[in-house]
C-alpha cells in the first residue's frame, strides 16, 4: 500500500476511534445514573439489561478497535451482571459500589486512550479482582491477583468440544466502515485454538486499485469448547446472516491437522457458487499462531456507529462541534444578508415590485426556519450535567457522616452545548459546598427539629430569552455574622449596616472561606471565587438567598443560545441598539398623569404598578432627541420577576439578529450582551436587560 493510502486510513481510523470514545462516555454515564437511581434497592429486570447491555458495548467496541486491555474489567463485569440477570446469583447492595467503582477503572482506561493520561494497572487488577471474588460468593477468599487470570483450555487440560471452519465473504466496504480484522481474529484466537486462511479475488487493473476495498474470502478453522451461537455473535455486526457460513467438522479430523477441513467437498467451492464475484484468484496463508488464550465464555461484538451494517436506518448521526459552529455562523452571515436585502427592497414600489417583494418575504420565512433547525442542533438538556451528580452526593454522604437526598427538577430544560461544557465546574462546587458547609450531621438537624436526611434541589428552568439553575439546600443557611467576620480579616470592606444581599456576594470574594478547617473537600476560599469568575465568563449572574437555619439558594441566569435572537429595534439618538423581544412586556407612551416621582426616583404608572424609569440616554451619556419621558417612549422590561421601563426616543423595527461579540473587536460595554449589524450596515449593541438594572441601581 502506498504511503499517502497508508495515512488516509489511519486519519480514518482515528475519526473511528473518536466514535467509539464518545460512545463509551455515553454508556459509561448510562451504567452510573441507572446505579445511582438504585439507591440500595434491588434492580429490576430492565435496569439490570440496561447495565449489561452498557457494559457489553464497551467490551465489544474496545475489542474491535484494539483497546484490549478494556475488555479484561468489562469481561468479568459482564459475567457478574449476568448471572444477576439470569438469577445464578442474589443481589447486594454491596454490588451498587464494586459496579462504579468498575465504571471509573473503566474511565480511566478510557481517559488513557483518548487523552494520554496515566492508567494505574493496580487499579485495573483490584477491580478484576473484587469482581471475580463477588462471582465467586462472598464467602470465598479473594485469590491473589497473579491467580486470578483464566487459564486457556491448554494449560487447564480442558480439550476441545468443536472444531469450526468458518467462511466469511465480507461486503467491500468492510474496512471503510472501520472493521478491523485483526481484532475480530483476536476476539475468535480468545476462544480457542485457530488457523486462518485468506483468497484474495482478482484486483483487475492495479493502476485503479483502491486499496480500501476488501476483496478477501476468509477461512477460519477454529477449535473451542464455545458454541456456533457464540461465534456468530462475535459477526454479529460485521456480517449478514448469509456472508458467515460455519460448519462443526468431527473432532476425529483433527488427526489429519488443522487443513483437512479442505477435503470437505463443500468448502469454498460453496462460497464461489453462492457469491461468484467474490471467486478467488489466489490462496494466501495467513495463519494466526493459536495463543491459548481464553479469557471469555461468550464474546459478542457491541452494537456502534462505526459498525453498522450498510443499509441500516441510522436513528442520529455525529458531527463534529467545529462543523456545527461553521454552520451557525454561516447561517448568521445569511440572516444578515437577507436584511440587508429586506431593507433595500424595503425602497422599491411594492406594486412593480410584487413578486420581489414576496419572493424576499418567503427567503425570510426559510431563513427564519433555517435557523431556527440550526439552532437547535446546539441544544442538548442539561440532565446531561444533573446526571453526574447523585454519585457525588453519595460518596460524600459517605465521607462526611451526613444523610442527603439529591432532587432534580426540570431536567429536559435545554441549553446550548457550549454552555453545558463551562456549567458543570461552577456546579460542581455549588454541590459539593452544599454537602460539606450547608447540610448539618443527622443529630444537629434532629435537634434543630429538622429530618436527618438533608435535601439538595437542582432545578433548571427557562425564563424568557435565559436559562434559570438554581441549586437549593435545607440547611443551616449562611451565617452573616462570620460572613462579616471572615470580610473584615481579609480587608474586605464591609459593615454591619450592609443588607443581606450586599453580604451574601462577599462569599465570591477570591481566597474567602468560612471554613474552620481546609479539608479536601473545601475550605481553600476558591471555589465560589470559580462559580462567579466561570459564569460572568458566560455573560450570565449569580444571585443568593438565605434564611438562618432554614437554608440557602443560589441561582444562576444564563443567555439560552450565543448566536441569534429576535429582537426590537429602538433609537436614542443618532443611535440604535436591540432590546430582546423575551424580554419586552409591552410598550407605551406615557402620559404626565402616570409619571409619578417616588423618593426621589422617576416612575411610570402602568395600571396597579409603579415602575422605575431608565432614560438610556443618561446610562449610556448620549445626546437623545428627547429627554423628558412624556415626550418619549416606554419598554417595559421583565428582568427575571424585576420590571423596569426603558425610555427611548422611538420604536424602529423588529429584527432577527446575530449576535456578535464586542469584546472580541472592541471591549466589554457595562450594560450589553453584543453587537450585532443591522441591514443598513450599521452596527448596534444588544442590550442585557438584567444588567441594564445593576447599573441604574448603582448609578442612584
Amino acid at each position: 500500500m502506498k504511503d499517502h493510502d497508508q495515512r488516509a486510513l489511519n486519519i480514518d481510523m482515528a475519526k473511528f476511534n473518536q466514535v467509539f470514545f464518545e460512545e463509551c462516555g455515553e454508556h459509561l454515564a448510562e451504567m452510573e445514573q441507572i446505579l445511582m437511581s438504585l439507591a440500595d434497592v434491588e434492580p429490576d429486570d430492565e435496569q439490570l439489561n440496561a447495565i449489561f447491555r452498557a457494559a457489553h458495548s464497551i467490551k465489544g467496541g474496545a475489542g474491535m478497535f484494539g483497546f484490549h486491555d478494556m475488555t479484561i474489567v468489562t469481561h468479568v463485569l459482564e459475567t457478574l451482571l449476568d448471572k444477576l440477570r439470569t438469577h445464578e446469583m442474589p443481589f447486594s447492595s454491596a454490588m451498587i459500589d464494586l459496579f462504579l467503582e468498575a465504571g471509573d477503572v473503566i474511565a480511566m482506561q478510557l481517559s488513557g486512550y483518548r487523552d494520554g493520561a496515566e492508567v494505574r494497572q493496580e487499579a485495573v487488577d483490584l477491580i478484576r479482582a473484587k469482581l471475580e471474588h463477588m462471582i465467586e460468593g462472598e464467602g470465598a477468599p479473594p485469590a491473589p491477583l497473579e491467580m486470578t487470570r483464566v487459564e486457556s483450555s491448554a494449560v487447564s487440560g480442558l480439550s476441545a468440544d468443536h472444531r469450526y471452519e468458518l467462511l466469511f465473504t465480507p461486503d467491500p466496504d468492510l474496512f471503510q466502515r472501520g472493521v478491523r480484522l485483526e481484532n475480530l481474529m483476536a476476539e475468535l484466537e480468545e476462544l480457542g485454538s485457530l488457523s486462518v486462511q485468506a483468497q484474495v479475488s482478482d484486483p483487475g487493473d492495479l493502476n485503479a486499485f483502491d486499496p480500501t476495498l476488501c476483496l478477501t474470502t476468509w477461512r477460519f478453522v477454529l477449535e473451542t469448547t464455545a458454541s456456533e451461537t457464540e461465534i456468530r455473535e462475535i459477526f454479529e455486526f460485521v456480517a449478514d446472516e448469509e456472508q458467515l457460513q460455519v460448519r462443526d467438522i468431527p473432532l476425529d479430523s483433527r488427526a489429519a491437522g488443522p487443513d483437512a477441513a479442505e477435503t470437505q467437498p463443500e468448502s469454498f467451492d460453496q462460497v464461489k457458487n453462492e457469491n461468484p464475484a467474490a471467486a478467488p484468484a489466489a490462496v494466501a496463508p495467513a495463519t494466526a499462531q493459536p495463543t491459548g488464550r481464553r479469557t471469555s465464555d461468550t464474546n459478542e461484538m457491541a452494537p456502534s456507529a462505526f459498525g453498522r451494517r450498510a443499509g441500516e436506518t441510522e436513528a442520529s448521526i455525529r458531527v463534529g462541534v467545529t462543523k456545527v459552529d461553521q454552520l451557525i455562523n454561516q447561517v448568521g452571515e445569511l440572516v444578515i444578508t437577507q436584511l440587508m436585502l429586506a431593507q433595500t427592497a424595503a425602497s422599491l414600489d411594492p406594486v412593480l415590485y410584487e413578486d420581489l417583494h414576496r419572493s424576499l418575504l418567503q427567503l425570510e420565512h426559510n431563513t427564519r426556519d433555517l435557523q431556527q433547525s440550526v439552532m437547535s442542533i446546539r441544544l442538548v438538556p442539561i440532565s446531561i450535567v444533573f446526571s453526574r451528580f447523585p454519585r457525588m452526593v453519595r460518596e460524600l454522604a459517605t465521607k462526611l457522616g451526613k444523610q442527603a437526598e439529591l432532587k432534580t427538577i426540570g431536567e429536559t430544560t435545554e441549553l446550548d452545548k457550549g454552555l453545558i461544557e463551562k456549567i458543570t465546574d461552577p456546579l460542581t462546587h455549588l454541590v459539593r459546598n452544599c454537602m460539606d458547609h450547608a447540610l448539618e450531621p443527622p443529630e444537629v438537624r434532629i435537634a434543630a427539629g429538622k429530618k436527618p436526611v438533608g435535601t439538595i434541589i437542582l432545578r433548571a428552568s427557562q425564563i424568557g430569552g435565559r436559562i434559570v439553575i438554581t441549586v437549593i439546600d435545607d440547611g443551616a443557611g449562611l451565617n452573616r455574622e462570620k460572613i462579616l467576620n471572615r470580610a473584615m480579616e481579609h480587608g474586605i470592606p464591609a459593615s454591619d449596616s450592609m443588607t443581606d444581599e450586599e453580604v451574601w456576594p462577599l462569599i465570591f470574594a477570591p481566597g474567602f472561606s468560612t471554613a474552620d478547617a481546609v479539608t479536601d473537600i473545601s475550605g481553600r476560599g476558591v471555589g465560589m471565587d470559580v462559580v462567579l469568575s466561570n459564569v460572568q465568563s458566560m455573560n450570565g449572574r449569580v444571585t443568593i438567598s438565605s434564611e438562618s437555619g432554614k437554608g440557602t439558594q443560589i441561582t444562576i441566569s444564563l443567555p439560552l443560545t450565543l448566536a441569534i435572537l429576535d429582537g426590537l429595534s429602538v433609537a436614542v439618538g443618532d443611535d440604535k441598539f436591540i432590546i430582546p423581544l423575551n424580554s419586552i412586556v409591552e410598550s407605551l407612551q406615557p402620559t404626565i398623569g402616570s409619571l409619578k416621582t417616588v423618593n426621589g426616583k422617576k416612575m411610570v404608572q402602568v395600571r396597579d404598578d409603579y415602575i422605575p424609569i431608565i432614560p438610556l440616554f443618561e446610562l449610556f451619556n448620549l445626546r437623545a432627541q428627547v429627554t423628558e419621558a412624556e415626550k418619549g417612549v416606554l419598554v417595559l422590561i421583565d428582568a427575571e420577576g424585576e420590571k423596569a421601563a426603558l425610555m427611548v426616543d422611538a420604536l424602529l423595527d423588529e429584527h432577527q439578529v446575530v449576535i456578535k461579540s464586542i469584546e472580541t473587536n472592541y471591549r466589554k460595554v457595562e450594560g450589553t450582551a453584543g453587537a450585532t449589524i443591522l441591514g443598513d450596515g450599521r452596527v448596534a449593541l444588544i442590550l442585557d436587560v438584567a444588567s441594564l438594572l445593576q447599573m441604574h441601581k448603582k448609578s442612584m
